[in-house]
């Protein structure tokens, strides 16, 4: 993968939510903070510290806008990769990371411009969920019919996707696992999130999704 390296003293901003994108963007040290907004309506979404990957969604976005700011927390270091570079690295990437994205790229371009821009969080993590499914292979050599996600990396990837706080997405997890869609297990300490019934998991969501809508229990 061709990148060059940029040095960014603390403070710096590296790019500003709503100016075009088209490079991402990885950190390699220091720490970055993707924030919404700005003066007193300001929202920090996370921290990212190395080895994460930053500013993917200009490249995955229609309009390449881009949906957040980030600026340096501390003297930071980042390699800068074109769209080109950032698709064969996701290709060499580890397989959970690269489906989890490709999973959000494939939400992103086949919902309407309105969920791109406001996505309805609930759906959007049981198309991740859903996709992830189909590939992960992590547990499945305890019992066949198990369909493993880590639980960690999937609240990480969903809150970087819809640049959401953790605790919504925890809060939504703990929904669906009420609603009998997902189940929690340790493996080798580790935590997982089994999918139940993955054949018809999504139709189930849609359904949930539908009927706890029409009674506002998910706005």
């Amino acid at each position: 993968m061709k990148s060059w390296m940029r040095d960014y003293s603390s403070g710096s901003v590296i790019f500003q939510e709503g100016e075009p994108g088209n490079v991402a963007f990885i950190l390699t040290e220091g720490s970055v903070e993707i924030a919404v907004g700005s003066g007193d309506k300001k929202k920090v979404v996370t921290v990212f510290k190395p080895v994460s990957v930053f500013g993917e969604m200009a490249l995955v976005l229609k309009d390449q806008k881009r949906t957040a700011t980030a600026v340096a927390r501390s003297d930071s270091k980042v390699a800068v990769i074109s769209k080109q570079d950032f698709d064969e690295f996701l290709e060499k990437s580890p397989k959970l990371i690269g489906v989890a994205l490709t999973a959000l790229v494939h939400r992103l371009r086949t919902t309407t411009e309105r969920l791109g821009k406001t996505p309805d969080l609930f759906m959007g993590i049981a198309h991740i969920i859903d996709l992830l499914a189909q590939y992960t292979v992590a547990g499945v050599k305890y019992n066949s019919s198990l369909s493993m996600i880590r639980y960690d990396s999937l609240v990480k990837t969903v809150s970087q996707a819809f640049l959401v706080e953790t605790s919504e997405i925890t809060g939504i997890l703990e929904m669906m696992e009420t609603m009998g869609l997902l189940e929690q297990q340790f493996l080798q300490d580790t935590l997982y999130l089994n999918v139940k019934g993955r054949e018809d998991f999504l139709k189930r969501c849609v359904k949930i999704r539908d009927t706890l809508g029409r009674a506002n229990l998910l706005e």
